[in-house]
C-alpha cells in the first residue's frame, strides 16, 4: 500500500515538477535520523509521531485530529487569492491538505520541510495526489532541494503580495526544528524587509527621488542640521515621538501636559490630528518623496521647523516658513556640498518609516528618555491610522488576511508585513542604544504592538512621572546657527553649480558605451569571431563604467533608471567569451546605456534649470 501512495503522489508532483521528482525517485538526498512512528488518533485519522532521541512529539492530534485543523483554519481566516502561504513543516500532509482546501487554486503554496525522512514517510503514507495535481505545491526540502527556498521566496513575494503573506508553522515543528524554522523565518523576513526599505527611501528608481535633492539643495544651502539643532536646544527633558497609529485618538489630549516640558517631535501624518487638538509639536519629521502634501497642509504649521532628509518631497518643505533643518541618509548629492566646505553631513538611521527615522534623530540628539505615542504598528481596533490623518474618521479594514502578532494590551492584534518589519527595527535599534548608552524608552501607545526593551505606561503617568522641568523650544530654535560662513557657502554654491557639468560627463560616457558595444555587435554580425577584438573591447566597457560609476552624480542617474538589471557590472562581462555570449552582452549593454544617457540629459536640463540659480542673490550683492 504504502508503494502505491508514494508512486501515486510522485506522478502528481511530477505534473509540476518533474526535476524534484526525480531526485526523490532516484534517491538523491540525505538522511537525517528521526524516525517516523504511526499510530491512529481517537477519531480514528493516521497520527505521525516523531522520534528525535529520548523525545516524542506528535505531528498532528493524538485523540483528536480534524478538530485542531478545523480551528486552526478558522484562525487563519479568509486567504486572498494571490497570497503566498508558507508552511513549515509538512507532517503528516493534513494541515497541507487544509490549505489547499481553503484557498483559491491561485494562491502560492510553498511547503518547507527540515526533515527528508518525515516529508518521504508522509510521502508513503499519506494520498495527497488529488490535492497536489490539482496545482503547483512547491516543496522544499532539507537534504533534497533546499538551496531552492530563496529563489522561490524571492519570486513570490513582492510589493504586490506582501500584504497577504501568511507564514504557519506546523504544530510541534518549533520543538523539533528550531534553527532549521528560525533560518526559514529569516529568509521571508530578510526578502520582506529588503522590499520595504527599497519602497520607502525611493533606492529602487524613481525621478521624484532626484528631483527632490535638486529642488531642495537651496534649502540645504541655509546650513541647517540636525546637529546643529541638537546643539542649539536642551536635552534634559523628555522627547515625546508622536507617530500617527490609531490608538492616538485614546490618549492625545493628555498631550497637552507634556507642552513645554518635553521636546514634542511629530511625523507628517500625525501632524493634522495634533493641531486639532490644539497642540504644536516643537517639530515634525517628513521623509517620502512621494508624501501627501495635504497631511500638513494646515496654516498652523508654517512656522514649525521641518526636519527631513534631502530626497523629501519638495511641495512640503517650500510651504515651510520655519527652519528647514536636514540629515544625511545616504544620499550623495548634501553630502558632496559639506565636504566641498570642509564639513560633514550628519547621519540618521533610517529604518524605512519616518517613525523609525524620528526615533534615531532623538537618540543622536542625546535624549536620554523617549516617550513614543501613537506607535502602534497595528491595527489597533481595525484601523490603520489615527482619525484626522487621510480622512477625517478612519475606515475600519477587514484584516483577516493580515498576519498577527503580541499586542500591548491585547494577545495578538492584527498588523501588516511593513508595519513588522517597522517593528523589528524598533526592537533591534533600541536593543543596540541602549548598550551604547544610559537611556529610557517609555511606551505611551494606548494600543498597539509589543515593542521590546521599553517600559508599558499610560501617557498621562509618563508625563506625571518624567515632564518636570519647563523648557520653550521656540527660541533656542530661532536661535540655531547656520553651518556655513560666508565663505563656505560660496564653496558650497560652487559645487552646486559643478553638478550639471558632471551629469553631461556622465551623458559623454553613456556615449562612448554604446559606441564600444555597437562595435562588438558588428563583430558578432560578421560571422567571424575575433575574440582578442571582442577582449579589447569589453575592456574598453569595463574602464569606461567604472570611470562613469566613480562619478558623484552617478547614484543619483542610477536610482532613477527604469531598467536596474541593466547596470553594469564589469567583472561578469570578461567570461563572454562566445559570439552568442559577446552578442547578448552588447544587445543589453546598449539597453543599459541608451537608459543611461537619457536619465542623464533628463537631469542634467532639470539640474541646469533649478541649481544655476542658486546663490545669484549674493553673487549680486557682491558686485
Amino acid at each position: 500500500m504504502g508503494k502505491e501512495i508514494f508512486e501515486k503522489n510522485l506522478e502528481a508532483m511530477e505534473k509540476w515538477y518533474p526535476p524534484f521528482a526525480e531526485l526523490i525517485r532516484n534517491g538523491n538526498y540525505e538522511k537525517d535520523g528521526i524516525e517516523t512512528e504511526l499510530e491512529y488518533s481517537g477519531d480514528g485519522e493516521l497520527v505521525f509521531r516523531v522520534k528525535a532521541g529520548e523525545r516524542r512529539l506528535y505531528l498532528n492530534g493524538k485523540r483528536n485530529v480534524k478538530k485542531p485543523i478545523k480551528i486552526w483554519v478558522e484562525r487563519m481566516g479568509e486567504i486572498h487569492k494571490y497570497a503566498p502561504v508558507f508552511l513549515l513543516g509538512a507532517g503528516s500532509g493534513e494541515y497541507l491538505k487544509a490549505i489547499i482546501g481553503h484557498t483559491h487554486q491561485t494562491v502560492n503554496v510553498v511547503v518547507y520541510e527540515p526533515s527528508a525522512s518525515i516529508f518521504l514517510r508522509m510521502l508513503e503514507e499519506v494520498d495527497l495526489s488529488e490535492e497536489i495535481s490539482s496545482r503547483p505545491i512547491a516543496f522544499i526540502v532539507k537534504g533534497i532541494n533546499e538551496t531552492e527556498l530563496e529563489p522561490v521566496i524571492t519570486k513570490l513575494i513582492s510589493l504586490e503580495t506582501m500584504e497577504f503573506l501568511k507564514q504557519e508553522i506546523h504544530p510541534n515543528y518549533q520543538e523539533l526544528f528550531p534553527e532549521e524554522l528560525l533560518g526559514a523565518v529569516k529568509k521571508i523576513e530578510k526578502r520582506t524587509g529588503f522590499l520595504i526599505s527599497n519602497s520607502k527611501t525611493g533606492v529602487l528608481f524613481s525621478t521624484h527621488s532626484a528631483k527632490n535633492q535638486i529642488l531642495n539643495m537651496q534649502y540645504v544651502c541655509e546650513g541647517y542640521n540636525t546637529k546643529r539643532l541638537s546643539d542649539a536646544i536642551p536635552h534634559d527633558v523628555p522627547a515625546v515621538l508622536v507617530s500617527a497609529g490609531p490608538s492616538l485618538n485614546k490618549n492625545i489630549q493628555e498631550l497637552k501636559q507634556a507642552k513645554h516640558k518635553a521636546f514634542i517631535l511629530a511625523v507628517d501624518t500625525a501632524v493634522k490630528p495634533l493641531i486639532h487638538a490644539g497642540i504644536l509639536p516643537d517639530a515634525f519629521i517628513t521623509i517620502d518623496t512621494k508624501k501627501v502634501v495635504s497631511l500638513v497642509e494646515t496654516d498652523a504649521i508654517k512656522d514649525v521647523p521641518v526636519i527631513a532628509p534631502v530626497t523629501a518631497n519638495y511641495e512640503i518643505l517650500k510651504e515651510q516658513r520655519g527652519k528647514k533643518i536636514f540629515y544625511y541618509d545616504g544620499h550623495i548629492l548634501p553630502c558632496m556640498a559639506y565636504m566641498a566646505a570642509g564639513k560633514v553631513f550628519p547621519e540618521v538611521s533610517t529604518g524605512g518609516s519616518v517613525a523609525c527615522s524620528g526615533f534615531s534623530l532623538l537618540y543622536k540628539m542625546g535624549f536620554r528618555t523617549i516617550i513614543l505615542v501613537g506607535q502602534d504598528l497595528a491595527y489597533t481596533g481595525g484601523k490603520s491610522h489615527a482619525d484626522g490623518t487621510f480622512q477625517q474618521v478612519m475606515p475600519k479594514e477587514d484584516t483577516s488576511h493580515m498576519m498577527r502578532v503580541k499586542g500591548n494590551y491585547e494577545e495578538t492584534l492584527p498588523t501588516r508585513w511593513d508595519f513588522k518589519v517597522f517593528r523589528d527595527w524598533f526592537n533591534m535599534y533600541i536593543e543596540g542604544a541602549k548598550k551604547h548608552r544610559d537611556m529610557r524608552v517609555i511606551n505611551a501607545t494606548a494600543g498597539g504592538a509589543f515593542i521590546e526593551h521599553t517600559e508599558l505606561m499610560e501617557l498621562k503617568d509618563a508625563i506625571r512621572e518624567t515632564c518636570q522641568k519647563e523648557v520653550d523650544y521656540g527660541p533656542y530654535i530661532e536661535r540655531m546657527e547656520p553651518e556655513f560662513n560666508g565663505e563656505e557657502r560660496s564653496k558650497v554654491i560652487a559645487y552646486i553649480h559643478s553638478v550639471p557639468g558632471e551629469l553631461e560627463e556622465i551623458r559623454r560616457d553613456a556615449r562612448k558605451l554604446q559606441r564600444f558595444y555597437r562595435k562588438i555587435m558588428n563583430i558578432c554580425k560578421s560571422g567571424s569571431m575575433d575574440t582578442k577584438a571582442v577582449a579589447k573591447l569589453l575592456k574598453k566597457v569595463g574602464k569606461t563604467a567604472k570611470t562613469c560609476e566613480s562619478r558623484h552624480m552617478y547614484q543619483m542617474v542610477s536610482a532613477t533608471m527604469a531598467v536596474a538589471e541593466y547596470i553594469v557590472k564589469s567583472e561578469s562581462l570578461y567570461e563572454k567569451d562566445t559570439m552568442e555570449g559577446s552578442r547578448e552582452v552588447a544587445v543589453q549593454g546598449l539597453k543599459y546605456s541608451k537608459m543611461l544617457e537619457q536619465c542623464a540629459v533628463l537631469l542634467r536640463d532639470f539640474a541646469e534649470e533649478n541649481l544655476m540659480a542658486i546663490g545669484q542673490e549674493q553673487q549680486q550683492e557682491k558686485e
